[in-house]
């Protein structure tokens, strides 16, 4: 049981003046409370146990509730797409080749966006794999082969590598936001495969960077390491 005092009543008051008060269910007034709101003419009325209850959850306004989360996380796939196009775009003019490359990887992201890309094969795609990329981890977080730096902008195919390792970082960040996403996703977590899908690019990006460096070597570690896709 809950007393309300005069003291709350006066405070409640000078704070903004009322001319109705509720007692809440399972609330009493003390004499001098209920003596301060009779001075002032002040209307009173009780309370039901019903009334203090909050309202149930409705499920159809729950339902209908926008996820900006995944709204969120539809504005950076376009936006990796509109990257994807720009890329190839510029890659035309250098080397036809490799504009090509990144146009089917554009392709393939389109198909991720629409969630067709779930159960691709490796059989279905041209990246088979590299000596520092083996087959077993094309959809799997392999790292980058090697950090670019000034030095790499400043050799013949500078400004190629550069725009594939801008598209690279993309697409991580977005594999970072699916797998956040993931987190909090109902038990069959649906962007699992689209983050499988993102990794696989991020590799081919990788082996696409290595091979515009320049030379047949594989760029990792392993000095021993020799490309075999290209």
């Amino acid at each position: 049981m809950k007393f309300i005092t005069e003291m709350e009543l006066r405070n409640m008051y000078r704070l903004e003046p009322f001319t109705s008060y509720m007692v809440e269910h399972g609330s009493r007034l003390t004499p001098e409370a209920r003596q301060f709101l009779t001075d002032r003419q002040i209307t009173l009325s009780y309370g039901t146990q019903e009334q203090n209850q909050e309202p149930l959850p409705n499920p159809e306004r729950q339902a209908k509730k926008p996820d900006w989360r995944r709204g969120k996380l539809r504005c950076q796939m376009q936006s990796v797409s509109a990257l994807f196009l720009l890329t190839g775009q510029e890659l035309l003019e250098r080397d036809v080749l490799l504009a090509q490359k990144v146009l089917e990887l554009s392709r393939q992201f389109s198909a991720l966006q629409k969630r067709e890309g779930g159960g691709t094969s490796t059989a279905d795609l041209s990246f088979q794999g590299c000596t520092g990329i083996t087959a077993d981890v094309l959809f799997e977080d392999a790292g980058d082969c090697f950090e670019v730096t000034e030095f790499h902008i400043q050799l013949e195919k500078g400004r190629e590598i550069a725009l594939l390792h801008r598209l690279r970082c993309a697409l991580r960040e977005l594999g970072f936001a699916m797998l956040e996403a993931a987190a909090g996703s109902p038990p069959e977590k649906p962007e699992e495969p689209i983050v499988a899908g993102i990794n696989f690019m991020i590799n081919e990006l990788s082996s696409l960077i290595c091979r515009t460096t320049g030379g047949g070597t594989c760029q990792r570690q392993n000095p021993l390491h020799t490309a075999i896709n290209s």
